[in-house]
């Protein structure tokens, strides 16, 4: 796939996106939004030039109190195509629980299978990353003990601003933004194509060539079953990345 590909590919998506969107805003009122918190490690590790692992912990609201807990493990193999390009598959496990006995909603857990497809690019100072996921989920509700199946498609639209183009006393700051949308597959959880749709920002600090933390918002729109109001959550997000070996590169001139 070429650089020629990107505008068409990136103009399909986004106008599913903001279909998509739109639909959920205009059919349903918005309630008062929740909050969340999530503490997040994120790990690349090359084993040759072509091979790599990657390792995944997410840890959501377990800091909060009455509201609800979800656990996230997911690892992968990694392919590299090329210097910008890789493709992924792997296995995540999901445990979604409340925090307490007057918390409405179920134990779920859910087995993943997934795969994607990452092509990176810069402009000018602002580096991009495309990342195209698909997700096979075998989700156990153990408060009904029923099974379900869904397929599910993800796109994530990234771009990185290393500081350091503003002002060399910025050399160690980033700015990273993304927005994500997710589309059901065939035999849907939610009852409809939109699934939900995160928006996130944050700022970076490169502690490392090989290490990095980041602090950000993440915005989050959810298709509730059976519910015609859409639930939007905000969710103050803290993660880590260790060894991230396609972008590391970016800023080891500066941080030598």
């Amino acid at each position: 796939m070429t650089n020629q590909h990107f505008p068409f590919i990136k103009g399909v998506l986004l106008t599913t996106f903001f279909w998509a969107h739109t639909y959920i805003i205009a059919q349903n009122q918005i309630r008062p939004s929740s909050y969340g918190q999530w503490l997040m490690y994120f790990g690349d590790n090359k084993l040759n030039d072509k091979l790599g692992l990657h390792s995944e912990a997410q840890f959501r609201n377990y800091m909060l109190s009455n509201t609800v807990e979800q656990l996230l493990l997911r690892t992968g193999l990694n392919y590299y195509i090329g210097p910008k390009s890789m493709v992924t598959a792997g296995y995540a496990y999901v445990f979604t629980t409340p925090s307490a006995n007057n918390v409405e909603g179920f134990t779920t857990s859910e087995n993943r299978i997934w795969q994607q497809l990452i092509l990176r690019h810069r402009n000018y100072n602002v580096f991009i990353e495309h990342r195209y996921r698909l997700e096979q989920r075998f989700i156990h509700n153990r408060d009904t003990d029923i099974h379900k199946y869904s397929d599910r498609i993800r796109y994530r639209f990234q771009t990185l601003l290393p500081l350091y183009n503003l002002s060399p006393a910025l050399r160690h700051l980033f700015i990273n933004t993304y927005n994500e949308l997710f589309l059901n597959l065939g035999s849907t959880i939610s009852g409809q194509i939109f699934d939900r749709n995160r928006f996130y920002v944050a700022l970076g600090y490169q502690v490392s060539p090989k290490f990095n933390l980041q602090i950000g918002y993440l915005n989050q729109i959810i298709a509730i079953p059976n519910i015609q109001q859409a639930d939007v959550n905000h969710n103050f997000q803290v993660g880590i990345s260790f060894n991230m070996d396609m972008f590391y590169n970016l800023f080891s001139e500066k941080l030598e």
